[in-house]
């Protein structure tokens, strides 16, 4: 699927960025940072009001050998307007990749 994905950059995080993505009539927030793929890192980059709103969360680790556009695209799939997703990323290439594929230029 082709998606039009459109990126802005609302703050910058440890390790990252927080981004307001628009995907056609979809709006959500993206939590993008450099970090292991480990789920206490969420807990620690995502406001606790978020996890306590009626927000889904999604969370994707981001890898060497995968193929990053696609593997955003399938999360961006399932999500409804109002969800956050957290990517995290193996390393700095990966960041790149990811940013990019959300529209960013990095």
């Amino acid at each position: 699927m082709d998606l039009m994905i459109q990126s802005t950059v609302l703050d910058t995080i440890e390790g990252g960025v927080v981004l307001a993505i628009k995907v056609e009539d979809l709006s959500i927030q993206a939590y993008i940072v450099i970090s292991k793929i480990d789920l206490s890192v969420v807990e620690k980059i995502i406001p606790q009001g978020i996890f306590e709103s009626d927000a889904q969360v999604h969370v994707a680790g981001l890898s060497r050998g995968a193929d990053i556009t696609e593997e955003i695209v399938q999360i961006l799939e399932n999500m409804e307007s109002g969800d956050v997703v957290a990517y995290l990323c193996e390393d700095a290439l990966i960041y790149g990749e990811a940013l990019a594929a959300l529209g960013i230029k990095h």
